[in-house]
């Protein structure tokens, strides 16, 4: 069979490939090489699918034009014509018009398209992968060779759970580097039924499609259907079943949606992620959200929230006279969670206090500031052994700390029997985490993650404090004994464990917590870089210099350089607890931004910027359609700037956590004289305000000043099941989390201040005049 080959106005070229049944088309860019091989794709609800090449292929101006007419067995026919251009060197362009034309039995049906690269010698086990949110390089950071959270390459992702609509496969051997994108935004949603969440394959009107990867032979198929379609997923269920939607079948219901592949050559996996993403930042048309209320505004909401709820014990009640800010609370009724104090992580008592005295500077309110400083007196006075461990929880109800490991699992804290614990959390995630939790119940210690959490910000307090003429010895003598504790744990190759017992021994067991191998259980090496920084920088010893530097190289070998960043978060939901998640990538991010401020060393400013790239591949490009009637929808909530958390819910769940590291990356895109980077921090500092509750938009909260801990965008572990504190379990596109903790006001109002210090100003239009012209 002869081809036929069109010139196209364009490096890629687009070839006709006639066959027996039908023709296809090959998209060639040198050696990178992809056959659209099967773009004629429809399956019926309850019958069986269809794949084929195009009836036809014709020019039409500068487009090629596929054409097919489909009749199913029971009687539903479809018409399809596809309209694919070149746009660039790299990209070729697929307008989709599809109509059903007659009805058969099957009331529903779904549109799709795959197709296979061709890159010579490819190996399954070389091919890297990224799906925004959701899927990392091969997402093995227990190096056994499968995928760590579905257990299969074979990857279809809902549009609302995907941050910048694409999907990329890279031949690490060659660079050839392939992806499949939609450009077309998706406009609207219907609510899915608990019945048909039940029944898992449904008909729906949405406009939410799917995309995705897997292998095929050595080779990798890139995917896209219409509606949504995904063969594994925890969208449902802890077990990965799949579920899928079907468009109504009547006659004149047509879909029309546009897809892009792109043919590149990459250096490695992070530039290929961060040319995917900033093309679809500028396909997508990606701008500034506008919240109705100033980054001012919102930190005085934010603060006087925290205000609310500090609560101070007095020395008759409790020997140790705990202080704290107990904002671990329902949103809706503004009533208190239990009565835990938590430094680091969910509750981190020492940013909310750092951020609150720096306030009572800003505000010139004494009360403000003491209040700060009881909860750092009570850190310090009650928290730390000698040997510079420190605890994480103390129960001022019951008078004791506690060891357990906190996060998700907080609400096993409250229960008092497995029947409680159902009746918190649900069916299944109870099921999935009561044997790890009666486990982890026996073990003592504290994550580093807690502990340099709890010391990072106390530092800050200190200079902030003796920049003003207050010396707070004991605060100092604290952060020495943690710094000293850190050099002691630090292994020769420059990490730390994830987790430590009191005495300084690295916990390794359960590894499905701890880490399942050496790279998931030195994931703490991600946190102590800035508390030795600001140690050195506060006291000139080297020695503390000199350990950050060891963990920095560290971090470059062993998680930037082979795009594996893991460990951020202290909970999960099920499978594992060490995971790809968001906010590994800010701390490591971070690290590297302290470890470059402090040496000025170059390598160190790069791996930075690498993070920074990865970084930003998590945050949202674009608004999700939400269902009328839900929570977000009538708050007029945007998911534009919001970051996914982490890859078992995929994109389908949003959290805060970026909001504290806002300043981080405009430090780096300011050094680095990177101002696209600078855009990503924009569009997150003023898209996350957008669930922020206000006078004006309460979101049915109680108060101004509340922001759930995360919100719905999509669907996870949404299998109907009644429970009394879900978290995110358990709700549906839409839901807030019913989670509010410390956190996140208290990393709003750091990042906010961090920039006013740094420019003077906190709004983004005066600092970019200041950094880029």
């Amino acid at each position: 069979m002869i081809e036929r080959k069109f010139v196209m106005p364009a490096s890629v070229t687009v070839q006709v490939v006639p066959g027996e049944r039908g023709s296809h088309l090959r998209l060639e860019r040198g050696g990178a090489r992809f056959a659209l091989d099967r773009p004629v794709q429809v399956g019926l609800l309850d019958g069986p699918g269809y794949e084929a090449a195009y009836d036809s292929v014709q020019e039409s101006g500068d487009a090629v034009v596929g054409t097919a007419r489909v009749q199913m067995a029971e009687g539903t026919e479809v018409v399809l014509e596809d309209h694919i251009t070149v746009r660039n060197d790299a990209a070729v362009e697929i307008v989709r018009h599809a109509r059903v034309v007659a009805v058969g039995a099957s009331e529903g049906v779904r549109l799709g398209l795959a197709g296979k690269t061709d890159v010579d010698g490819a190996r399954d086990e070389a091919w890297q992968y990224f799906i925004p949110g959701t899927m990392y390089n091969r997402n093995d950071s227990d190096g056994d060779g499968i995928e760590d959270y579905l257990g299969t390459y074979v990857q279809e992702h809902r549009d609302d759970k995907n941050g910048c609509l694409a999907a990329l496969a890279r031949d690490s051997r060659s660079g050839a580097t392939v992806s499949i994108a939609r450009i077309s935004l998706p406009a609207f949603d219907t609510g899915i039924t608990p019945e048909q969440r039940l029944a898992r394959e449904f008909v729906q009107r949405t406009d939410i499609g799917s995309l995705g990867v897997a292998p095929a032979a050595e080779q990798v198929d890139l995917r896209a259907a219409y509606p949504f379609v995904e063969e594994v997923s925890f969208c449902l269920d802890t077990d990965g079943s799949g579920w899928g939607a079907y468009l109504p079948s009547e006659v004149g219901a047509s879909v029309d949606v546009t897809y892009e592949l792109r043919l590149s050559w990459t250096p490695d996996l992070t530039e290929a992620i961060w040319q995917l993403h900033r093309h679809q930042y500028n396909r997508l048309g990606t701008r500034r959200p506008s919240p109705d209320l100033t980054l001012a505004d919102s930190v005085e909401h934010r603060q006087l929230l925290t205000q609310l709820y500090y609560r101070k014990w007095e020395k008759e009640e409790d020997p140790l006279e705990p202080a704290g800010y107990l904002v671990h609370f329902s949103p809706r009724t503004g009533e208190t969670l239990g009565s835990l104090i938590e430094f680091g992580f969910s509750g981190d008592q020492s940013l909310l206090a750092y951020t609150q005295l720096a306030w009572g500077y800003r505000k010139d309110v004494p009360l403000y500031r003491d209040r700060a400083r009881s909860v750092l007196d009570f850190f310090v006075s009650a928290f730390q052994l000698e040997n510079g461990f420190s605890h994480g929880i103390y129960d001022p109800f019951r008078n004791r700390f506690t060891h357990w490991f906190t996060g998700i699992l907080m609400p096993f804290q409250y229960a008092e029997n497995e029947d409680d614990v159902r009746r918190y959390v649900g069916d299944q995630i109870s099921r999935a985490l009561m044997p790890i939790a009666r486990e982890l119940r026996e073990i003592e210690g504290n994550y580093l993650r807690t502990m340099c959490e709890s010391v990072y910000p106390l530092l800050l307090s200190y200079e902030l404090d003796m920049q003003r003429g207050r010396e707070n010895d004991t605060w100092l003598e604290a952060g020495r004994r943690f710094g000293d504790f850190l050099l002691r744990a630090q292994a020769e190759d420059g990490s730390w464990y994830r987790a430590y017992a009191p005495d300084g021994t690295g916990l390794t067991s359960p590894e499905a917590w701890f880490g399942a191998s050496y790279v998931e259980q030195k994931s703490g090496t991600i946190f102590p870089v800035p508390v030795l920084t600001a140690l050195h920088r506060i006291t000139g010893e080297g020695r503390y210099l000199r350990a950050a530097e060891r963990a920095a190289d560290f971090i470059l070998q062993t998680f930037v350089e082979p795009t594996v960043y893991i460990g951020g978060l202290n909970d999960t939901t099920h499978v594992k607890s060490v995971k790809t998640d968001s906010v590994g990538v800010m701390f490591l991010m971070r690290s590297l931004r302290a470890a470059y401020d402090v040496t000025g060393h170059q390598r160190f400013l790069d791996g930075a910027v690498k993070a920074a790239k990865i970084l930003a591949s998590w945050v949202y490009l674009w608004d999700v359609p939400l269902p009328e009637g839900t929570l977000l929808a009538q708050a007029g909530f945007r998911s534009t700037g919001w970051a996914a958390c982490d890859v078992i819910p995929s994109g389908g769940y949003l959290d805060n956590e970026f909001l504290e590291f806002t300043g981080d990356l405009v430090a780096i895109a300011a050094h680095a004289r990177h101002e696209q980077l600078f855009d990503v921090a924009e569009i997150v500092e003023y898209g996350m305000q957008y669930a922020l509750s206000t006078p004006r938009n309460d979101h049915g909260y109680v108060a101004p000043g509340i922001q759930c801990e995360g919100v719905m965008t999509a669907y996870w572990l949404s299998r109907p099941d009644k429970t009394e504190f879900s978290g995110a379990v358990a709700k549906s596109k839409g839901d807030d989390n019913d989670t509010c903790n410390a956190l996140t006001n208290g990393q709003a109002s750091y990042a906010i201040y961090e920039l006013e210090d740094a420019y003077g100003t906190a709004e983004f239009d005066q600092i970019r005049a200041k950094l880029f012209g």
